[in-house]
């Protein structure tokens, strides 16, 4: 690793932190999601209970700056092989000119204790910079990054350049389609490899309360000799229709198709049920803990990207 890369995540960090003292937030829009997750594992890979806590957030600052925060929790318990945890933090403070043009910084940290169904336990920084730009129909986000990681995951300690896209269509407050790609360039102690992620996903509100989401992603990671395919449907329901609770009921049916070298590959089908609170102004979308959000709303780097699609 390189002297300068001190000073690129100094840099990064300033950018964060230089939020106006006299600003007051006017507009915060966000949401939480309380979920559970049952898993059945192909090949007699066993059982996982997953409990999960995400949670997203905006706040506009009206000035042009906005600052996102995200996080999210997961534990799991098997019945075969260790426990699986997940910590994953993440924020962005970005400026966004009348024209609709934006650029700005971020920071990502993801802790993930693995057991071997994906990789081993790793943890990941990620900070750099982003732009793009912000329409009505259209909004396109490019990020250019560096993550450190260690653990067994990537064969010991690793450095690598991110690359990524996130392109969405938002042709009614009602319709949002969006996806993403993301390359890491590896260099570990195995030499270099790549680490990429694609995917694309979609939202719906049908009217009375009901929802519709779903989508469908690739991950192939050259240094663990894993390659997996993860798809899922859901449906969603404001409970607000019927009640003065002002939360969303989900449910959705996905699966993981997990292949790794020298083992046999592996089918994760995975029920997930969700409890999502808005916080602030928040337009019905798909669930927090949703394939369909890990998609749509993608981590900065292929790896913590497949963490958060996966659980």
């Amino acid at each position: 690793m390189s002297d300068v890369t001190p000073f690129k995540g100094n840099m990064v960090l300033c950018a964060l932190m230089m939020v106006p003292g006299a600003a007051i937030a006017q507009d915060i829009s966000g949401a939480a999601t309380l979920g559970y997750g049952f898993s059945s594992i192909s090949n007699g890979g066993g059982d996982l209970n997953q409990f999960t806590l995400d949670g997203a957030g905006d706040i506009d600052f009206l000035n042009g700056l906005a600052l996102g925060l995200t996080g999210g929790l997961v534990h799991a318990d098997a019945d075969r092989g260790g426990d699986i945890s997940l910590t994953d933090l993440g924020a962005d403070l970005a400026y966004t000119s009348v024209g609709g043009a934006t650029f700005g910084g971020y920071l990502d940290y993801t802790d993930f204790g693995g057991n071997g169904l994906l990789t081993g336990s790793t943890d990941t920084s990620s900070y750099g910079l982003m732009g793009g730009y912000a329409g009505d129909l259209l909004q396109l986000t490019a990020n250019l990054g560096w993550s450190d990681a260690s653990g067994a995951a990537v064969a010991g300690v690793s450095d690598w350049m991110d690359y990524g896209l996130n392109v969405s269509y938002t042709p009614s407050d009602q319709t949002r389609i969006a996806g993403h790609w993301q390359l890491g360039d590896l260099d570990n102690a195995l030499g270099g490899d790549d680490l990429s992620s694609i995917g694309i996903g979609a939202s719906h509100v049908f009217g009375a309360g009901i929802i519709g989401f779903g989508g469908i992603s690739r991950t192939e990671f050259d240094a663990a000799n894993l390659e997996a395919t993860s798809y899922g449907i859901g449906v969603g329901y404001d409970l607000s229709q019927i009640s003065n609770l002002p939360a969303q009921m989900s449910l959705e049916l996905a699966r993981t198709n997990v292949e790794r070298a020298a083992r046999p590959d592996a089918d994760v089908d995975t029920i997930r049920l969700g409890v999502t609170i808005p916080l602030g102004a928040r337009a019905s979308a798909a669930p927090l803990n949703s394939l369909a959000n890990g998609i749509m709303s993608p981590r900065r780097n292929a790896l913590s990207t497949l963490y958060g699609s996966s659980f």
